[in-house]
């Protein structure tokens, strides 16, 4: 042993033996022996987190055994990007105010969004002490189109429609139309696009597509579908009857896409302009007609009044725009309705028919005329030889003291004589007022009494092949093809 180590030991045998001094201070006896501390542990479990927007969320990283080490929690982005220091022991470093740290544990109140990531809760040591937590804000979806609002297109093409939503869960995008069907026919579609194929105007219209993944409300995008076509004219009634001194309205309806620009004309000459509600006056006689064209939505009518003899005629309604150009034709005529015979085809009595018919007249009814003749082959000669259809038979007649209508048809009729028994006619009935002839009706089949026949010809002496005939007949008729 060297000197110094001896003269240490006896440096501490006389401090033994005097006791320490008041002012010194001694020292604890594992500070020169210290122990290595044993690392912290993290007593929390990692775990998933999934709250709605607005919620308040706490992330734990309880431990214990702390030692000297401080806790740090960090943040990494959902999206990615740069880890994000949120705390380091009981300080927080975040400027976020919605951030608190209470011992080991951080709560963020109003949770957002972008709030979403994966939580680190790290002890600085060797080797590294850490426990990650997931955090999961769910929240309303949002939509919107990936086409302009408003899609112009030529009738017969196709056009797409686009739509794109965030949210969390991941939204459902469905697609549905304003006030009716998809033109499929099905109430809704799903997908980020809806492609509509040959589009017409029926095709025209809003589309919504609507964004929903349960939580809060579905949003909606909408996209207005405008389909361009050339006009389309039709005319409300194509015959138009009237009379001198009544007030007339013609009316064509118009679609189109640019909407149409619309002029009338009659027998050839323009009457007012496009513009709704003008008027134009013609002097007639001691009177002056007035021509009035109005607009409401698409019904185009030309009034006037009060009609005279000149206005009779042929108008038409002409439609034009960038696609083309349409008409629609109006007969306007103070000729009476073409008749309508309403007599039963069966007729009642052997040898007469009363033929009853109806029209629709602004004047009163002068004359009518009736054609008839037989309507099949007659069987019945002397010689039994067959015979085509007898020539037309005329009757005129002219009508005296008739009253002018203008509501319900009239009624009239007469009765055809000297007819044939249990025979097949065919008739035609035309009637006339003070502008002229109707239009033929159309032909009428009626027949005389039948029975009338069978007695007739059982009682005359025939030959074996007018018998024959006569079965004939009288099997047709029991049959009912001839009735």
């Amino acid at each position: 042993m060297d000197v110094t180590s001896w003269y240490f030991i006896l440096i501490l045998l006389v401090l033994t033996h005097q006791g320490v001094p008041k002012n010194y201070q001694t020292f604890d006896y594992e500070y020169y022996y210290p122990e290595a501390d044993d690392p912290p542990v993290f007593t929390a479990r990692p775990q998933t987190f999934t709250v709605e927007v607005g919620q308040s969320v706490i992330i734990p990283c309880d431990y214990n055994n702390p030692g000297v080490n401080k806790l740090i929690i960090k943040k990494f982005p959902a999206g990615g990007g740069s880890e994000k220091l949120l705390s380091v022991g009981a300080q927080r470093v975040t400027p976020d105010q919605r951030v608190t740290i209470t011992g080991s544990r951080l709560t963020i109140s109003h949770t957002r969004p972008r709030d979403a990531g994966t939580f680190l809760c790290h002890f600085d040591l060797e080797p590294p002490v850490q426990l990650r937590h997931t955090l999961d804000v769910q929240y309303a979806p949002s939509v919107r189109g990936l086409v302009p609002p408003e899609q112009h297109v030529a009738r017969g093409s196709s056009v797409t429609l686009e739509c794109e939503a965030h949210g969390n869960p991941e939204p459902i995008l469905r697609w549905s139309r304003q006030g009716g069907k998809l033109p499929s026919g099905h109430h809704t579609a799903q997908g980020v696009r809806l492609t509509l194929e040959k589009v017409d105007r029926w095709a025209e219209g809003t589309y919504l597509c609507t964004a929903d993944n349960g939580i809060g409300d579905p949003a909606s995008a909408a996209m207005t579908v405008t389909v361009e076509y050339p006009p389309e004219v039709t005319a409300e009634k194509a015959t138009m009857r009237t009379g001198e001194g009544d007030q007339l309205e013609l009316m064509c309806i118009v679609h189109g896409r640019p909407p149409p620009d619309v002029v009338w004309t009659h027998d050839g000459t323009p009457l007012p302009d496009t513009m709704m509600d003008t008027q134009l006056h013609r002097p007639s006689h001691d009177t002056a007609t007035t021509y009035t064209h109005t607009l409401l939505a698409h019904r185009h009518s030309l009034s006037i009044s009060p009609v005279t003899e000149n206005d009779f005629g042929t108008y038409v309604c002409i439609a034009e725009n960038a696609h083309g150009q349409t008409t629609a034709m109006i007969q306007v005529t103070g000729l009476p309705e073409r008749p309508k015979v309403t007599s039963s085809p069966n007729g009642g009595e052997s040898t007469r028919y009363t033929l009853t018919w109806q029209t629709q007249t602004y004047f009163p009814i002068t004359d009518f005329i009736i054609k008839y003749r037989k309507a099949h082959l007659d069987l019945w000669q002397g010689n039994g030889s067959l015979v085509m259809a007898g020539t037309w038979a005329n009757v005129s007649k002219k009508v005296e003291g008739e009253a002018r209508l203008g509501g319900p048809p009239r009624a009239m009729a007469h009765t055809l004589n000297n007819l044939e028994v249990a025979t097949d006619y065919v008739a035609i009935v035309r009637v006339r007022n003070r502008y002229g002839w109707s239009a033929e009706s159309q032909h009428f089949h009626f027949s005389t009494k039948k029975a009338m026949a069978v007695l007739q010809s059982t009682s005359g002496e025939r030959s074996g092949a007018a018998v024959t005939w006569l079965l004939l007949l009288l099997f047709l008729l029991l049959s009912g093809v001839l009735t």
